[in-house]
């Protein structure tokens, strides 16, 4: 997939990003994104052979006396090609065919249609494909608009995919001048409008494909694999739509969260019930001898387990109720489902640069921002509470065993006392008969 964006004179944040320059504080410079892999910078690297600092090639060729650029702020004079490697290939089935299915399509004026689209699959690249890949629209890049045009083509593998930042002069025949100038060298401008207009984005995918297919094997690389429908988008839309697809991603990590909490629940109760068997079983085991006094330890046990279950639960419940009060709910899908038709719909600006309508701003952003932000408490919140809950348990268990002996110490005290009280019975019954033997007998 390829993306175009348009820059002006002083836009020279593309050029440190592409370079991986760091700021002030000593980080590198993200242009927007925050997912570089730093462990795999090295790995970048430019596909333009002329070495000089980007600033140093885009004034060299502004300077030429035969290139029209006017000197206004406004004025886009450089734009960049983000070529990204192919993740996905089109399905062919034993007949040799492309598989299709019905697919719903978002287009830029903010219809929405159902179009027929190839099925797609994942595909992968080794080293030395990948490479190639990006050497051949390079190549594309550098013939379609000029050699002497080209800034800088960074290569990027430390991000989510890697791609291809191709940043060049949209540059095109002044014919306006030349016609009036028929005696004089022909002349060139700067002019973006006319180089790089929905023409030339709706082409180019088709055209790139062509050429790779020429100059590589048929279909290994499937630049028009379904995911191009309705021509090319910038980066600005791209983006939009990744920070969309992140709130959603928190949503959905908010609903599992939740159902952790209720599989918790469910533990708690499971464990509760096993130490309640347990306990009832060993109680037995030492108290048969005496009905009396196991049934004051099973009632007292009752009572306990009974209020230790009631703690555990509320405290369970309340990691429950605090992920439903981060408003990840199926409420939230509504102006979430807004704002992505928004994105479809970009509004471009006087300055040219393009902008996305946020309906209702003033209730989706803060959702969003409370969406990620209290999700992010919300995992260490969930996590000490378990951790909490679990060392309750384990100390409420370490509590009742420890119970458990004093009371078979008390009750084998009771059956000795009255064992010896019974004894003490029968000496008594056992020497009556003596008494009396004695007392009948006549005296001499």
């Amino acid at each position: 997939m390829a993306n175009y964006e348009n820059f002006k004179r002083g836009d020279c944040g593309l050029f440190s990003h592409c370079e991986r320059k760091k700021d002030e504080h000593g980080n590198y410079v993200t242009f927007g994104n925050q997912r570089i892999d730093s462990t795999r910078t090295h790995l970048n690297y430019n596909l333009c052979p002329d070495t000089r600092e980007q600033t140093e090639i885009l004034a060299s060729r502004l300077a030429d006396p035969n290139l029209k650029c006017q000197n206004r702020a406004d004025v886009n004079v450089f734009g960049s090609w983000c070529i990204t490697l192919p993740t996905q290939a089109p399905i062919i089935n034993e007949n040799g065919e492309i598989e299709y299915e019905e697919k719903e399509v978002h287009h830029k004026d903010g219809t929405v249609t159902t179009e027929t689209v190839p099925k797609l699959k994942d595909v992968f690249y080794n080293e030395e494909q990948t490479k190639e890949y990006f050497r051949l629209c390079y190549d594309f890049l550098e013939e379609r608009y000029g050699k002497e045009n080209v800034i800088s083509a960074y290569v990027h593998k430390d991000e989510t995919t890697d791609h291809m930042h191709f940043i060049f002069l949209p540059v095109v025949e002044d014919k306006k001048w030349n016609e009036k100038h028929p005696d004089k060298e022909p002349r060139q401008k700067v002019c973006a409008k006319e180089r790089i207009n929905k023409t030339e984005l709706n082409m180019f995918h088709r055209v790139l494909q062509e050429y790779l297919d020429e100059h590589s094997e048929k279909d290994l690389y499937p630049v028009l694999n379904g995911t191009t429908i309705g021509g090319s988008r910038t980066i600005a839309e791209l983006k939009a739509e990744s920070a969309l697809e992140d709130a959603i991603m928190a949503t959905s990590q908010a609903n599992a969260t939740k159902k952790i909490a209720e599989e918790e629940i469910a533990k708690i109760d499971k464990e509760v019930e096993t130490v309640q068997s347990d306990a009832r079983e060993y109680i037995e085991t030492l108290h048969q001898r005496e009905d009396n006094a196991l049934k004051t330890v099973m009632n007292q046990f009752d009572e306990w387990a009974k209020t230790e279950e009631q703690k555990e639960r509320s405290n369970v419940m309340e990691i429950k109720k605090s992920l439903e009060n981060l408003g990840a709910t199926a409420e939230d899908e509504q102006p979430l489902t807004s704002f992505a038709k928004a994105l479809d719909n970009p509004l471009q600006g006087k300055d040219g640069k393009i902008y996305v309508e946020v309906p209702s701003p003033g209730k989706l952003i803060p959702l969003l921002k409370k969406v990620v932000k209290r999700m992010l408490g919300a995992f260490g919140w969930s996590h000490s509470m378990a951790k909490k809950t679990q060392e309750q348990m384990d100390r409420s268990r370490k509590s009742f065993h420890a119970m458990l002996p004093r009371k078979k110490r008390e009750a084998n005290e009771q059956n000795e006392a009255r064992l010896v009280a019974e004894q003490q019975v029968q000496q008594v019954q056992y020497s009556q008969p003596e008494t009396k033997k004695k007392r009948s007998e006549p005296s001499l």
